[in-house]
């Protein structure tokens, strides 16, 4: 793992703030007492779901390439794919908002503000970062590559059915096919994956406190999701886990 080698009073301030909000993020959401609010979780006023997750995902990309500016024209092979990696991330997130998924809520504004300083942080600093990678592309670097490459391929795959089920009825409705048959989110457990990649390549303590942040928030999201469609539908089968199938 890199760990800065210099450590400024900014710095101890700022990774101490990320290292609790990467900690109490998901607590924060699951006990309600800051919930996101979006998704089946949203409000009836707010701001239109498609706008504000194609702004939350849109932007990193931005952020992110500019940060990478000043390496770009120099950048070693471990840099471009770290830094293509972050691109395709996000790149794919906004796509998917604009052509497959199907929206009905709306996001809060609290909730959109707060996860468009995320998302464009988290975007931007990883990118920022890569400035120094890692030596070399060992073991771990390629074992970063292939779970970011199923993640995205089981995300999208899992995104794809929920579209084409939305197709056949509006609203909300129990999840079938794929592994949503054992699991209510099996698309967060893939999204996890992809997270799981990018901090294998890149490495760094900020990236590292990221995939913890983002670990804690998609598994208590994942209960409230399957503790929401069981409240919901009556018949929602008992047995279904909530992200990982068989396991959690």
């Amino acid at each position: 793992m890199i760990i800065p080698s210099t450590w400024t009073t900014f710095s101890i301030i700022f990774y101490v703030a990320f290292g609790l909000f990467a900690v109490l993020l998901g607590p924060l959401d699951y006990f309600e007492w800051l919930p996101m609010r979006y998704s089946k979780f949203g409000t009836e006023k707010g701001v239109p779901s498609r706008l504000g997750m194609t702004i939350l995902y849109g932007l990193p990309l931005i952020v992110a390439t500019v940060a990478a500016l000043p390496y770009l024209p120099s950048a070693n092979t471990i840099q471009w794919i770290v830094y293509s990696i972050v691109m395709l991330h996000f790149a794919k997130r906004t796509f998917e908002v604009l052509f497959v998924h199907k929206y009905s809520g709306k996001i809060q504004p609290l909730t959109l503000s707060i996860i468009i300083f995320a998302y464009a942080l988290m975007g931007g600093l990883i990118s920022w970062l890569n400035v120094e990678p890692v030596a070399k592309m060992d073991f771990l670097f390629y074992l970063g590559i292939v779970s970011f490459l199923i993640g995205v391929l089981g995300n999208t795959y899992h995104h794809r059915l929920l579209a084409n089920l939305r197709k056949e009825k509006d609203g909300y409705f129990i999840p079938k096919g794929g592994w949503f048959e054992y699991a209510t989110c099996p698309h967060y457990f893939f999204e996890l994956l992809g997270w799981l990649g990018i901090t294998l390549v890149s490495r760094h303590l900020f990236t590292v406190l990221v995939f913890i942040a983002m670990l804690g928030y998609l598994g208590a999201r994942s209960i409230k999701t399957r503790q929401w469609y069981r409240e919901h539908f009556k018949d929602y089968p008992a047995d279904r886990k909530f992200m990982i199938p068989f396991i959690f």
